[in-house]
């Protein structure tokens, strides 16, 4: 028998030319490994998933059973959570999230902030793990709040993946001075006003793929000091949309690129925010980017009128290059597609707008808008003097060719508001039209294995994958039956003659010569692509995929008064601490309603 079994997503073409990204980033052992250090369970401290009892000192506990390489286990079921959980000084470990938590207490800071950790994996193996804040408790009347649901903070090696949050009471997930990182398959849901950001970013060599925010703030956006950040294919479904800022005083951002990013009835596109300041944003590419329904679309305001001036002539913005945008705006004469508006006493060059079709979707003109903006492209100036000079406006009337986009199927027609409790929803396949996501989600790939496990086990063969890739590299004849152990984490594969290691890239396929007693035995964890220059790599790594066993009974319908009944899953650095300010701020939707919101500051 002969088989062959590949990674869909990372054998498509993966984007290495501009790529940013400097090494390898996720964890550097498997999830597999880490369990088979320790595995601590919360249930076996104390946990109970009766959406009563507090998860918080269990977690702890947990964690710290495990704090030098081990995976935590919070298994299916339903848990309330009143006390927050700090992970500090981690190293080798991972955080299995396969149950739902729910907020039940009113503090402030972070539900769970893991920090100073290094080699750590947040997962979860059937891709419903999800922390739902229930933000709405607070929103519905005002009531001013800092809670945020997941923090990593000076983590470096980590990979966050398969995992939901929902309604957060303020932010939803922060990487703070992080490295080496990925987030990918990640679906946020939260309330319809300022202040509850998506998916905030500071750090270095960060990679950021295949995500779904529903806000109306934040989608995915880079902070300072940030360097090295690769973002894309992100789904803004109803958010505030992409950004970087706001920026202020000694700002240090280079080596951004944000690639294959739609945008649906959102605040902006992309937009870059500051009001004086100092320091520097350079090496930027912004590419492939389809719009519909937004107010605007690209937006650098350094004047931005939502957070005070700060001290400096205003950060210096050079070689920003937007490149393949189309789609429409909902306003295009009210807020023109293009808006460069840069520091007077610092004003930007080396700008490039190119490929940018966008059309208004109310009427039948629209303005570009560039002042103190230099280089090539629609308004922007020609020369090298970079003098201040003023905004005029250009009007057109004809609509630019090629500015016809796809749109998504899953494109919502109303917002969540925040008067009451939004849905848990399920994690995309899709998120940008007509792109794979690079890696499937950890459900599927579980049941992948499951089937492919169970079809060469009856044929005589032996499989164990990852959830990212298999690639058949040499043949291999195993003398005997292998035995199959299960975990919290995966069903392990392994020979009684041989024992193939999790931590190398070890692919063994019969050829057909060989007979039906040759086991074919697969395992690898990780591939490393090199950049276009040969001098770096950059590493996919993923956890074996999950089998999971329990024996809790099911959970008790007895909830606190906090936590409201279960509801049905839907199908379809210091900048980061500023508190939520409220500002009146007009939005058109793009269907004819304009709508005030609350902005928050950052």
């Amino acid at each position: 028998m002969y088989w062959s079994l590949l990674t869909l997503p990372l054998l498509a073409a993966i984007p290495i030319s501009n790529a940013q990204l400097t090494g390898s980033v996720g964890p550097l052992t498997t999830v597999a490994e880490k369990a088979a250090t320790k595995t601590c369970n919360v249930l076996d401290y104390g946990a109970v998933a009766d959406l009563s009892t507090d998860l918080g000192a269990p977690l702890v506990s947990a964690f710290n059973d495990c704090i030098n390489g081990g995976l935590v286990y919070i298994p299916e079921g339903s848990y309330a959570m009143s006390t927050w959980a700090t992970l500090d000084k981690g190293t080798g470990w991972a955080l299995q999230l396969d149950g739902i938590i729910y907020r039940n207490g009113t503090d402030g800071g972070n539900m769970i902030i893991i920090e100073h950790a290094s080699d750590f994996e947040m997962f979860s193996s059937n891709s419903a793990g999800a922390m739902q804040g229930l933000g709405y408790q607070f929103h519905a009347d005002g009531t001013s709040t800092t809670t945020r649901l997941l923090r990593l903070q000076k983590v470096t090696s980590f990979s966050v993946h398969d995992i939901i949050l929902v309604d957060a009471p303020a932010f939803h997930l922060i990487l703070d001075t992080v490295e080496d990182g990925e987030v990918y398959n990640v679906a946020i849901r939260g309330g319809n006003e300022g202040g509850l950001d998506g998916i905030d970013i500071a750090g270095s060599n960060v990679w950021v793929h295949d995500v779904e925010v529903t806000n109306k703030d934040e989608c995915v956006t880079v902070k300072s000091p940030s360097s090295n950040i690769l973002v894309e294919s992100v789904y803004c479904n109803w958010s505030g949309g992409c950004a970087m800022g706001s920026l202020g005083a000694d700002t240090n951002i280079s080596d951004i690129t944000y690639r294959n990013i739609y945008t649906w009835s959102s605040n902006q596109m992309y937009m870059i925010k500051s009001n004086g300041g100092s320091g520097t944003v350079q090496n930027v590419l912004l590419d492939n980017f389809i719009g519909h329904g937004n107010a605007y679309s690209l937006d650098i305001d350094t004047s931005w009128a939502e957070m005070s001036t700060a001290s400096g002539d205003g950060v210096g913005y050079s070689n920003i290059t937007i490149s393949n945008w189309k789609g429409t705006e909902s306003n295009g004469l009210q807020r023109g597609p293009i808006k460069v508006l840069c520091p007077a006493g610092n004003p930007c060059y080396d700008l490039t707008i190119e490929d940018f079709a966008m059309w208004t979707e109310s009427g039948d003109s629209q303005t570009y808008t560039c002042s103190n903006a230099y280089g090539e492209g629609f308004c922007l100036a020609g020369g090298d003097d970079h003098v201040a000079y003023t905004a005029t406006p250009t009007t057109v009337t004809v609509a630019p060719s090629g500015y016809s986009a796809a749109t998504m199927a899953a494109d919502l027609t109303a917002a969540f508001g925040t008067a009451s409790s939004i849905p848990i929803p399920t994690i995309p396949t899709t998120f940008f039209p007509g792109v794979t996501p690079y890696s499937a989600l950890a459900s599927a790939s579980a049941a992948a294995t499951a089937s492919f496990a169970s079809s060469a086990t009856s044929a005589g063969d032996v499989l164990a994958v990852s959830s990212l890739i298999v690639i058949p590299t040499g043949t291999f004849s195993a003398t005997s039956t292998a035995t199959t152990t299960v975990s919290p984490v995966a069903a392990s594969v392994a020979s009684a003659s041989s024992v193939v290691s999790s931590t190398s890239t070890s692919i063994f396929s019969p050829s057909p010569e060989t007979s039906s007693a040759s086991a074919t035995v697969g395992v690898i964890s990780s591939i490393s692509m090199p950049f276009a220059s040969g001098s770096a790599a950059v590493s996919y790594t993923s956890f074996l995929t999950s089998v999971v066993s329990s024996t809790q009974s099911a959970p008790s319908e007895t909830s606190s008064t906090r936590v409201p009944e279960l509801e049905e899953t839907e199908g379809c650095p210091s900048g980061f601490e500023h508190e939520s300010h409220a500002h009146d701020h007009v939005q058109d939707h793009g269907h004819g309603h304009l709508h005030r919101r609350r902005f928050g500051r950052h």
